[in-house]
C-alpha cells in the first residue's frame, strides 16, 4: 500500500479543497448569472441545476477513467478542466454560451471527487481508514461553508466575471499541487478484466443506500425550506427564505465537521453504523422542533443539529464504497457520487408537493422518513453484533 509523506497529504488536501469549492461557490451564483446574461427565470434554474443533471450521466464515465490511467493523472485533468471552464463563465456572454460552458464543466469536474477519495483509499490502512476519510471530508466540509458563504461578496466586490477569474486561479492552485502528488494506483492493480455494474453495486450497497438516504433528507431541504417559510409566514419574502435555508445549510455543515471526525473513529473501531444511528435520533429529535417553530433562528438551530447526519452518513458510506479493491476504487465513488445527485434531484421536487400539501410539517416528514431508515439499518447493525 502506498503512504503519502505529510507534505503529500497537505497537497492531497489543498486539491480536494479547491476541488470542490468551486461547486459550493457555483451554487447561490449560476443562475442570478444566468438571468444578468438575459435568460429568463426558468432557463436560469435550468442552467443552474445543468451541472447536477450532466454529472449523473459523466461520473461513471469519470471513475472508470480513475481505474484505467490512475489518480493523479485523473485529479490533474480534472483541476486543470476545472480552472479552465470556471474561467470561461466569465467570458460566455449569452445563455447559450453559459449552458455550454456549465455542462462541459460537468464533464471534467465529475473527475475530481472520485481521484480525490479513491486517492485517500489507496493510501490508507484498514485500521484507520475512517479517521482518514473523516479528516479529508472535513476539508471537503471547510471548502464548502467557505465557497457558500464568500460567494454573493466576492460577487459584489469583483462582479461576475472578476468572481469567476478569482475562482479559476484558486482552483489553479489545485492543480499545481496535484502535479507533486505520486501514483497511488499500483500498475498491476489496474482493471485488466471488465467488472460488471451489478458486481460493483453488489459490494457497495449498502454505502449507495445510506449516501441515497442522506442526500434525499437534504435535497427536502434545499427543494422545500424557503417554500415552508414563506407559507408559513415565519418570514417576509423569498429572499429572507433564501438567506435562511443558505444560513441553515452552512450552519448544519459546520457542525458536520466534528460529526465526522467522531464517525471516523468510530468506524476505525468496528462501528460503522453507531454514529449514524445516534445522529439520525438526534436529528429526527431536532427536526420535529419544525413543528412548533415560530422564527428563523429556531430554523437555523434545527438544521445545525441535522449537520451531525450529514457528517456520520457521509463517513459510513464513504467507507462502504472504499473498501473494495484497488482496481475499482475510482468507479465505486463515482458511483457515489451519481447516487447523491439522484437522491437531491429526486426529493427536491417532493420537497414542493410536501409543503403544498402539509406545510412545513411536510418538510419534516420528509426528512425524518430516511433517517428513519438510517435507524434501522443501525438497529439491525448492533443486534447483529449480540447474536
Amino acid at each position: 500500500m502506498p503512504r503519502l509523506t505529510r507534505a503529500q497529504m497537505i497537497l492531497l488536501g489543498i486539491a480536494g479543497f479547491v476541488g470542490i469549492i468551486d461547486t459550493a461557490f457555483m451554487a447561490s451564483v449560476v443562475a442570478p448569472y444566468a438571468e444578468y446574461l438575459g435568460a429568463s427565470k426558468p432557463l436560469a434554474s435550468f442552467t443552474a441545476g445543468l451541472y447536477g443533471l450532466v454529472a449523473i450521466f459523466a461520473s461513471p464515465v469519470a471513475g472508470i477513467i480513475v481505474d484505467r490511467i490512475g489518480r493523479r493523472k485523473s485529479l490533474i485533468a480534472g483541476l486543470a478542466w476545472d480552472t479552465l471552464f470556471v474561467y470561461l463563465y466569465g467570458v460566455a456572454r449569452s445563455p447559450k454560451e453559459l449552458l455550454v460552458v456549465r455542462s462541459l464543466h460537468a464533464v471534467g469536474g465529475s473527475l475530481v471527487y472520485p481521484a480525490f477519495m479513491a486517492t485517500v483509499g489507496d493510501t490508507s490502512s484498514a485500521r484507520s481508514l475512517g479517521s482518514s476519510i473523516a479528516r479529508y471530508l472535513a476539508i471537503i466540509a471547510i471548502a464548502i461553508v467557505i465557497g457558500a458563504l464568500t460567494a454573493s461578496a466576492t460577487v459584489d466586490a469583483l462582479g461576475f466575471r472578476g468572481a469567476f477569474t478569482a475562482l479559476s486561479l484558486i482552483i489553479m492552485l489545485g492543480f499545481i499541487s496535484a502535479i507533486f502528488l505520486p501514483e497511488t494506483l499500483i500498475e498491476q492493480n489496474r482493471e485488466k478484466r471488465k467488472t460488471s455494474l451489478v458486481e460493483v453495486i453488489r459490494k457497495i450497497k449498502l454505502g449507495l443506500v445510506l449516501i441515497f438516504l442522506l442526500y434525499f433528507s437534504f435535497g427536502i431541504i434545499v427543494g422545500g425550506l424557503g417554500l415552508a417559510l414563506k407559507h408559513e409566514g415565519i418570514v417576509p419574502s423569498e429572499e429572507e427564505a433564501a438567506v435562511v435555508t443558505g444560513m441553515s445549510i452552512g450552519f448544519a455543515t459546520l457542525v458536520s465537521i466534528p460529526s465526522l471526525i467522531v464517525s471516523g473513529y468510530s468506524v476505525d473501531r468496528g462501528r460503522v453504523l453507531r454514529p449514524v444511528t445516534i445522529a439520525s435520533i438526534l436529528s429526527i429529535v431536532a427536526v420535529l422542533g419544525l413543528l412548533i417553530a415560530n422564527n428563523k433562528w429556531h430554523i437555523v438551530l434545527i438544521y445545525s443539529i441535522y449537520g451531525l447526519s450529514i457528517g456520520a452518513y457521509l463517513v459510513a458510506s464513504s467507507f462502504l464504497v472504499l473498501r473494495v479493491e484497488e482496481k475499482i476504487r475510482g468507479f465505486a465513488v463515482a458511483l457515489q457520487q451519481t447516487v447523491n445527485i439522484i437522491g437531491v434531484a429526486v426529493s427536491a421536487p417532493i420537497a414542493g408537493i410536501l409543503v403544498e400539501a402539509m406545510g412545513i410539517a411536510g418538510i419534516a416528514v420528509g426528512i425524518i422518513s430516511p433517517l428513519s431508515i438510517g435507524v434501522v439499518f443501525g438497529v439491525t447493525e448492533s443486534l447483529s453484533r449480540t447474536e
